[in-house]
């Protein structure tokens, strides 16, 4: 039994139980048989239980005052919950008075074994047994994290192995409940043990610990476990600030380099584990565990080879005299280097490649030195080097020929999706042309897995620049191309594409079109292992959006249900693609009329991005624009104005005034002031959002149509009807190249427009407007939606207005029939 449990904490944090070779006869009931061990917590005796007669693990812990103390006795309470076949029992807790201090004391079950190393190697396990333990320790430790409890001090002293080869794990919780009380934990001091603790633990107290430091523990232990040694073999005798710097500046070696039998999938799955970056680690220890079981049945895993960016943000740890701009290019560079040493080689011609790759790969280093001297933040005189400078260098180095053609075609894609994601569409069309015409003159040719690769990545990514300059068309029949060659694509490439082009048909108002190829591309992969579960959901979290689009409400949150209960299970509920579901799921409860169950899931999501990204993160962004949307729709406008503001502020600080994001924030704020009867400081907003978005050629996607929308609604309230229809007309030309005849939102502005025009006395074209719209609302939502209800209303006036009573009658008719029965 491990008694300590706080060994980086200072031991004057507290009063801590007298060392000394005596101790007393009986603790609170307990006869005490022997001491189990001591440290800086204070100290374990095994000792005897009457009732029931039993042997326990008796820990006397330092003295608390009366807060912590009660706050010690919650927590205890909670620990005895935890019933798990792989982890030791709390039987029960209380505090006595020994030397007039009030000292804690835990009795838990008493685990007779070797710890998880010594047990493994007496044994002389093989590789798949010692896996099979760690799984077992892995859903243990999920199982006390479903409920809410964190280790915070794995390791393999904490970790026995019984007589039946059960690892149990020790003292879960027990750092939770030594930190309750700040004379146990000062600001910035840390509970644990420094190899086995994640870098955010290592931080101190500023970081609020989750299940994935444990995870990083595990992996560690998985590490030690397979490769015989700790991944910082110096974290065993470093202080705490000597750990920081360690975890900091340095990469553990492969596990392969030091374990050959760990090669391939399993190398990937620990490192993966091991990962700095808590979000790029599993995000549970049940995730972790199934790729471990994956790897003993020989299943494809979800780890893979770390990415660019992942370097990038290793280099800029190392490098901070470096921006973290400067640091992307470098290792941008040194990515296209890695992809260019990778291409297969037949056995002949071995030896020519590798010298030519051997080339290659100089030529890279040249341009990095060059790189690196030319943005230098010493040659900068002191001023920040943005990412956009650093790219405007790096593109302008290209142009001067210091790569070989091979490696500068990948520096021009990676160069131009950064121009993209940076909002510049020219410049990412600009770097991109070249490629295009490359992979064009290439035609059906064939080559190796890269090389189609990479050809098949420069043409989505020019259908992606096409989507970006408002060319949905093109960017849909370039998408069909690349899926009509015969291209010999892995299915999660190949699926992917797919998935892309269903968007693609989505932003152009395509949603029947995008359903029926998301279904499809589904239905190919359906049961095939070769493709990462996570993508499988996350396509079916797009198709959920689509369905929602299409105004199937109850069709899309019965699938996002799904999904997200599949997706929490199996990436934890703070994944990105998790948050996602969780968010689309509040705003389709919303449309189903569940006010408080939308406001509660928007909540939520608005708080764990918060508390993983920080306030001005772009996903935070949309949390907080999403629940002033919920707050709107429930009555509470005055509450949604804060948080209205903020978006707005902060896409502004973010990326401009021009930014869509911000205009849609702007939109939602002048509703919210419509509402309160300040219609002239909404004109005012809704006037300079559509005129931006006019000045650049009008929108580029769905979205920004209704900021248009409530500004001809505006205006029509008003009574300024020729400045509505001027509205409305130009609302329309937009919507032209966006939105499918037969489209929901199209629906929705001809009702609006012809609400206006029968308002000017335009009978016979509003009649025309209204009876469009009326077709497409009730074959859509159904007569009874209060969308349809409103048009089917306006209908009847104009039918009367134009003396067709019977036409009347029968929208009355069909506005009060029970809805049918679903097939």
């Amino acid at each position: 039994m491990n008694p300590d449990t706080t060994q980086a904490a200072p031991e004057e944090n507290g009063p801590a139980v007298a060392r000394s070779t005596e101790w007393p006869r009986e603790i609170a009931g307990y006869v005490i048989q022997r001491l189990l061990g001591e440290g800086g917590m204070g100290r374990v005796f095994l000792a005897r239980q009457a009732q029931p007669e039993r042997e326990v693990a008796l820990k006397l812990v330092r003295a608390l005052d009366s807060q912590a103390l009660a706050r010690f006795r919650r927590e205890a309470e909670l620990l005895a919950s935890l019933e798990h076949s792989g982890i030791a029992r709390l039987y029960a807790s209380g505090d006595t008075e020994i030397g007039g201090l009030r000292l804690p004391w835990l009795a838990m079950e008493y685990v007779p074994g070797l710890d998880l190393l010594r047990h493994a190697d007496a044994q002389g396990l093989d590789l798949a047994s010692r896996l099979r333990l760690l799984i077992a320790v892995c859903k243990a430790v999920h199982y006390a994290h479903g409920r809410g409890v964190i280790h915070r001090d794995l390791k393999p002293g904490n970790i026995l192995v019984d007589a039946e080869g059960q690892p149990r794990v020790l003292d879960f919780g027990i750092a939770r409940l030594l930190e309750q009380g700040q004379t146990m934990t000062q600001a910035g001091q840390v509970l644990g043990t420094l190899p086995y603790m994640s870098p955010e633990q290592l931080s101190g107290g500023k970081v609020h610990p989750d299940a994935r430091g444990d995870v990083y523990a595990l992996g560690v232990i998985a590490y030690e476990l397979i490769a015989g040694r700790l991944p910082h073999p110096r974290l065993s005798t470093s202080t705490l600030i000597e750990a920081l710097d360690i975890i900091r500046r340095e990469t553990p070696p492969r596990l392969s380099s030091l374990a050959p039998r760990a090669r391939g999938d399993l190398d990937w799955v620990v490192m993966k584990a091991l990962a700095s970056e808590p979000e790029r680690r599993y995000s549970s220890a049940a995730e972790f565990a199934a790729e471990l079981e994956r790897v003993l049945d020989h299943r494809p895993v979800a780890a893979r080879p770390p990415t660019v960016g992942y370097l990038l943000s290793r280099f800029v740890r190392r490098n901070r005299a470096l921006s973290a701009a400067l640091a992307m290019v470098a290792l941008v560079l040194v990515g296209a280097s890695v992809v260019s040493l990778r291409f297969a080689w037949s056995e002949a011609e071995a030896r020519l490649l590798a010298e030519r790759r051997a080339a290659e790969a100089q030529a890279v280093s040249d341009f990095l030195q060059t790189m690196l001297v030319s943005v230098d933040p010493e040659n900068a005189r002191g001023e920040e080097i943005t990412l956009r400078e650093v790219l405007d260098q790096s593109a302008l180095d290209l142009e001067r020929g210091l790569l070989p053609a091979e490696v500068a075609e990948r520096m021009r894609l990676t160069s131009a999706e950064v121009y993209l994601r940076l909002g510049d569409t020219a410049r990412a069309e600009q770097l991109i042309a070249p490629l295009q015409a490359s992979t064009a003159a290439a035609g059906q040719a064939t080559g190796n897995a890269a090389e189609v690769d990479f050809r098949v990545q420069a043409q989505a990514l020019a259908a992606q620049v096409l989507i970006a300059k408002g060319e949905v068309a093109g960017a849909i029949e370039a998408y069909a191309d690349i899926l009509q060659q015969p291209l010999s694509l892995g299915i999660e490439r190949r699926f992917l594409l797919e998935v892309e082009y269903a968007e693609a048909l989505s932003k152009g108002g395509k949603h029947d079109q995008a359903v029926a190829a998301l279904n499809a591309a589904l239905s190919a992969v359906a049961g095939d292992a070769a493709l990462p579960e996570a993508k499988r959901l996350a396509a079916q979290g797009k198709l959920a959006a689509v369905m929602y689009q299409q105004g199937d409400y109850a069709g899309s949150a019965a699938l996002a249900e799904t999904v997200l209960a599949e997706q929490t299970a199996l990436l934890g509920e703070d994944h990105p693609d998790t948050l996602a579901s969780l968010n689309h799921l509040a705003a389709t409860h919303q449309a189903l009329g569940d006010s408080a169950r939308a406001a509660e899931m928007a909540q939520t999501v608005l708080d764990i991005r918060r508390k993983v990204y920080g306030a001005s993160h772009p996903a935070v962004l949309d949390s907080q624009r999403n629940l002033a949307i919920i707050k709107v729709q429930s009555g509470q406008a005055e509450a949604a104005i804060p948080l209205l503001q903020e978006v707005i502020d902060g896409w502004e600080a973010l990326r401009g005034k021009e930014a869509q994001p911000r205009l849609s924030a702007i939109q939602v704020l002048a509703y919210v002031l419509i509402d309160l009867g300040q219609a002239e400081a909404a004109e005012r907003l809704l006037v300079e959002a559509v005129g931006i978005i006019d000045a650049q050629g009008g929108p580029k996607e769905i979205n920004p149509l209704s900021i248009s929308n409530e500004l001809a609604m505006l205006l029509m309230n008003q009574g300024r009807y020729d400045e509505s229809t001027r509205e409305f007309e130009r609302l329309f030309r937009w919507a032209e190249p966006l939105l499918g005849e037969n489209d929901l939102y199209r629906a929705i502005f001809r009702g609006n427009y012809g609400q206006c025009l029968l308002q000017q006395g335009k009978t016979q074209q509003a009649r025309a407007s209204l009876e469009s719209s009326w077709t497409v609302l009730t074959a859509t939502l159904g007569a009874q939606h209060a969308r349809a209800q409103k048009v089917g209303a306006l209908l009847q006036q104009a039918y009367l207005s134009l003396g067709l009573s019977a036409e009347a009658e029968r929208i009355s008719a069909e506005m009060q029939a029970p809805p049918a029965p679903a097939s």
